[in-house]
């Protein structure tokens, strides 16, 4: 698998829906005034309308201060896999988020896969996936990024499969190209 040149990282934009489906959603009665307090200071303000896109190093800088506000004293990676879980739930109460899910319903695990580049690039403006088969519920998928957010991605997908009605689903990532940079990752699940 090889992917485009990537969108260079000062140009890297995380579209609102994002934004919106965390903070005002999944993190909903979660955002103490401290919290708000230092994502203002960082960048994002949440008594003004929020912004179309953020630039992604804001973004990553914003899901670590959310981390260490929301869950203290949790292991940073079970604190991450917390948040994605939230994420994805957010997510699916915005305007945008309950059009996608009720598609992911429709399509099962499967196909919600074999979606999942056209959803990622729908979210940002530089999110290229390639998949590859290797079984029925078994799919490698390589990406254009790397997060410092340890299970965040891995738990992003697990819940996103959920969705789509895939029992057990487990996201592991089995390799990184720092060089690239690129990530990839190993997405099963078993049926119904």
């Amino acid at each position: 698998m090889r992917l485009r040149k990537p969108v260079p990282l000062e140009q890297r934009l995380v579209y609102v829906q994002v934004v919106e489906g965390l903070l005002q959603h999944g993190l909903y009665g979660k955002v103490s005034p401290r919290l708000k307090q230092r994502l203002r200071q960082v960048g994002v303000d949440l008594d003004r309308p929020l912004l179309p896109a953020y630039p992604v190093p804001l973004w990553t800088h914003c899901l670590s201060v959310i981390v260490e506000e929301t869950y203290p004293g949790v292991p940073r990676e079970e604190a991450f896999r917390k948040l994605a879980e939230a994420h994805v739930q957010g997510y699916g109460r915005t305007v945008i988020g309950r059009a996608v899910y009720g598609v992911m319903r429709l399509l099962g695990p499967r196909r919600l896969v074999q979606r999942l580049p056209q959803t990622l690039h729908a979210t940002d403006n530089y999110t290229e996936a390639e998949l590859v088969e290797r079984g029925p519920t078994t799919y490698e998928m390589k990406m254009n990024s790397l997060l410092d957010q340890p299970g965040y991605v891995e738990s992003l997908f697990e819940s996103m499969l959920r969705v789509g009605g895939a029992e057990s689903p487990k996201v592991t990532r089995i390799h990184v190209d720092p060089a690239e940079p690129s990530s990839t990752y190993q997405l099963t699940w078993t049926e119904r």
